[in-house]
């Protein structure tokens, strides 16, 4: 039944994709072929590729009635001046395969919306013919039959129980057939995602390079020099033991806080690389306890009903921890909130404060960050314009 519903809510939603994707198709293009010779066609253009992205983003989404989840999408990234970031969009295929599939959606979509709407529309009038067959004058006319008596449309409840198959068999083969449409021309090509995979593992690897010189430079920094100054402590406390035990013992003293100290930031560093509480209670303890000894008073929202892949619960903690830690030093926010939501093997990890906006999206903390998720094959989206508020939203496959 589920699999069925979704199906027809495929169809039937895809009567509205059709018009509205090929109204806007018909528009875009012929706008675009009218003043694209002309300068002030380049922003009708880019506005065109963009409303087309839009749409086709929406029919990506909507595969998932079909497909059980939504379809990835890998556009060419668009940077610089207007010129060169028409230039980027005329050079990628994805673009152009998604006008080619608003141009198709139209007679496809519509045609078989409406198939579907009639095969259920007479099943259904077949089965409850019995409920409204007499309220029609001078009877109702069913192909060859004319339903004049009880007794006809009693039996028409038959003919609407054989149309259920028919119609379930046919609805099925239509919603396949266009949700394989949609995933030929909307999800990416092998050549598309192995540019992408190839672009995602340099990222990964410079962001595991970037955590190692991190991790390096803490332990040389911090839990060496303590323990650096912990064996001179000791040292020196050996040689006053016989001519000086009360000053031999101050020292000893010193050492053992130092010791103290070297496994404190020890601690926090093995934290910062995954925490234990990740790992023994999960994402959503994981994610409280940040929000509890964040640097501004936070509060977190998690709904994640079962255990993730370890991967992704290190990243999502990663993207929460370092976005609060963020907000703290450089926002001037008074609060934030931290929400994670795990629904149709898709998680969403996002963390709102309220201050001053300006985040850099290309900076070098929210980069590594967009590395570390691009890994997993999620995305990073950073929203912060000047005045605030500041939206970093981390969107990842989690599927076992």
């Amino acid at each position: 039944m589920r699999r069925a519903s979704g199906e027809a809510a495929y169809l039937l939603t895809g009567m509205v994709a059709a018009v509205v994707g090929f109204t806007t198709w018909a528009v875009g293009v012929t706008l675009s072929l009218t003043l694209g010779l002309v300068i002030v066609g380049f922003p009708v253009l880019m506005a065109t590729f963009t409303c087309f992205r839009w749409l086709a983003d929406v029919e990506r989404r909507r595969a998932a009635l079909v497909l059980g989840t939504p379809l990835p999408s890998s556009y060419r990234p668009a940077p610089g001046r207007m010129p060169q970031r028409l230039k980027e969009m005329l050079h990628d295929p994805q673009r152009w395969k998604d006008t080619v599939y608003l141009a198709l959606i139209g007679p496809v979509g519509l045609g078989k919306g409406v198939i579907a709407l009639a095969l259920w529309v007479c099943a259904l009038g077949c089965f409850t013919l019995p409920a409204w067959w007499w309220a029609v004058p001078g009877g109702i006319e069913l192909g060859l039959f004319e339903i004049d008596s009880w007794q006809l449309a009693s039996m028409a409840v038959a003919l609407g129980a054989a149309a259920v198959p028919l119609a379930l068999a046919v609805q099925r083969g239509m919603a396949r057939s266009q949700a394989a449409m949609a995933r030929s021309l909307l999800a990416p090509s092998l050549a598309a995602r192995v540019e992408q995979l190839t672009h995602t593992r340099a990222g990964a690897v410079d962001a595991a390079a970037a955590e190692l010189q991190r991790i390096e430079r803490d332990l040389h920094d911090g839990a060496q020099a303590r323990l650096v100054a912990l064996a001179m402590d000791l040292g020196m406390a050996e040689e006053r033991f016989d001519r000086d035990p009360e000053g031999a013992r101050k020292l000893v003293g010193e050492a053992r806080e130092e010791a103290r100290r070297a496994l404190a930031e020890l601690r926090d560093l093995a934290s910062g690389i995954r925490p234990a509480v990740l790992a023994e209670r999960g994402l959503s303890a994981a994610i409280a306890a940040l929000a509890a000894r964040s640097p501004i008073p936070a509060r977190s929202t998690v709904d994640v009903p079962q255990r993730l892949p370890a991967a992704v619960e290190s990243t999502a903690w990663f993207v929460a921890s370092e976005a609060l830690a963020n907000a703290g030093k450089h926002s001037g926010a008074g609060r934030a909130t931290v929400l994670a939501v795990a629904r149709n093997g898709v998680l969403r990890v996002e963390v709102v404060d309220d201050g001053g906006g300006g985040a850099d999206p290309h900076g070098a903390g929210l980069t590594g960050l967009a590395q570390r998720v691009a890994a997993l094959d999620g995305t990073l989206d950073v929203n912060s314009p000047p005045g605030g508020p500041t939206v970093v939203r981390a969107v990842l496959p989690c599927a076992s």
